[in-house]
């Protein structure tokens, strides 16, 4: 008798089929308790593992030291650089509870996951650390029986010293946010013009006979002026000194593939073609191999809404970068991807179906919608926090939410407190998505979180699913 078999016949934990699997020395599988998930191990495999004896099998907890030989025993498990030409989707999970459903989501394309994906920021926010974030994905792979591979990324990391810890967590994919590096466009042409000068006469020489008298940019449409390359030279030059730094000081010597993603995108300027194809050209001079660009694209991307602009004109841009990230071999990335239903058929045209895009928060705000459906008080709870922290977190993120615009809470119903997450109501969706951070920093309120998600992580699977569903369906 297998181990599934038994542990169905002699035991009321529920078990994941496609979780188990084993070797001549041993099964193990992923079974649910009323309150958490577990590994039972049996057989030899069991002197690997760290759990409490059952007799026939061991009930081991998915911590880190059990995750670690869950990645010996099967290499799936273990986070992998996803490359150049596969399309890739960043799938945030702040909370921890949320990879399995996304796993099924991801399973149903041919897209390949990040699954680990924390910026330091939501690390820091949440109270966890990279390898936690790798355990909770590894674990969900297996429960689900996914073996075509998944990404770890650390997310808009800012300098070698967070990049550096990132790598030693095991972090297969890096995203270097090189926005403390871009210098402000708003100085005059005569103090862009002297910046340019003070550069070494080679480097003006090289960057003249790239820019102002090479017809290469016509390939794009593009036609570069001594003021405009004065001007990316100026803003651009610190950001390709840290690529080049990262690069070459960090990923290189690790000796295995790391994805290296280039984000341009945490400014307040839009990435115009000329600058794109200027980063690109630079990087490519430089040996600099990156596996995906994120540009700023025109208008706005703000988290938990759908596209704020003009689509045809994203479009049209959108183009003309896909063929750059095309003529220079990488994949073209849009970062806050989340609930942007009407830019994501935009980039897998555009890119001919090789991209990258990232989301991550909108998963929490399937938590808060799941919570608001089923448990309006806790709810509640979660929205009155929110507004007393609403200023202090507008300084993390470029948002338009206007809490004056939102229904009071004593003004709805527990059945339509759902509505307050529905699309198109932006001000609370955003006042729910932003917030996260002093959400969970009120332990009380984290506890009760938690202890809801461990008792309804069914209903929160299943809406989150669907989530990502619609998400994915949409770059087909």
């Amino acid at each position: 008798m297998s181990l599934m078999e038994d542990l169905q016949r002699t035991t009321k934990l529920r078990v994941f089929p496609r979780s188990f699997a084993g070797n001549e020395l041993g099964e193990i599988g992923m079974v649910r308790t009323e309150t958490e998930t577990l590994a039972a191990v049996s057989g030899k495999l069991r002197e690997k593992f760290s759990g409490r004896d059952m007799g026939g099998y061991l009930l081991c907890p998915t911590d880190h030291g059990n995750r670690l030989a869950l990645n010996e025993l099967f290499p799936f498990t273990k986070p992998v650089a996803i490359g150049r030409k596969a399309a890739s989707f960043g799938l945030g999970d702040r909370l921890g509870y949320a990879n399995p459903a996304q796993v099924r989501a991801i399973a149903k394309t041919e897209l390949l996951p990040v699954l680990a994906q924390q910026s330091l920021r939501e690390l820091t926010l949440t109270g966890r650390t990279n390898p936690q974030v790798i355990d909770v994905a590894a674990w969900a792979v297996f429960r689900e029986g996914f073996r075509k591979g998944f990404a770890s990324d650390g997310d808009h990391l800012k300098s070698k010293p967070e990049i550096a810890d990132a790598l030693k967590a095991g972090c297969t994919m890096i995203t270097l946010d090189c926005s403390l590096a871009l210098k402000s466009c708003a100085a005059g042409e005569r103090e862009l013009e002297a910046g340019f000068e003070s550069l070494p006469a080679a480097v003006r020489k090289a960057y003249e006979e790239t820019y102002l008298r090479s017809r290469a940019p016509e390939e794009f449409g593009l036609k570069f002026t001594k003021g405009g390359l004065y001007k990316l030279s100026v803003v651009y030059g610190g950001a390709l000194e840290l690529i080049r730094d990262v690069y070459f000081d960090l990923l290189v010597p690790a000796g295995r593939p790391i994805d290296f993603e280039i984000s341009l995108d945490e400014t307040v300027e839009t990435t115009s073609p000329e600058a794109h194809y200027f980063v690109a050209v630079e990087m490519e001079k430089m040996g600099v191999e990156a596996t995906s660009v994120a540009p700023k694209f025109v208008g706005e991307f703000q988290k938990a809404i759908d596209y704020i602009g003009d689509l045809d004109e994203l479009r049209r841009t959108m183009k003309i970068h896909a063929a750059m990230a095309d003529r220079f071999g990488y994949k073209l990335s849009l970062h806050s991807g989340s609930e942007k239903y009407s830019v994501l058929p935009v980039i897998a045209r555009a890119t001919g179906g090789r991209f990258h895009v990232k989301t991550a928060g909108t998963s929490w705000l399937e938590a808060v919608e799941t919570i608001s459906k089923h448990d309006p008080a806790l709810y509640r709870k979660m929205h009155r926090t929110a507004l007393q922290h609403l200023d202090d977190a507008k300084k993390f993120y470029v948002v338009h939410c206007d809490a004056s615009r939102i229904p009071p809470l004593d003004t709805v119903s527990d059945g339509d407190l759902p509505h307050y997450l529905d699309l198109g109501n932006n001000d609370s969706r955003q006042l729910m998505h932003i917030t996260y951070g002093f959400i969970l920093g009120d332990p009380a309120l984290k506890k009760e979180i938690f202890d809801f998600l461990n008792s309804h992580f069914d209903l929160y699977e299943s809406e989150e699913e669907e989530l990502c569903d619609r998400h994915l369906n949409l770059l087909k």
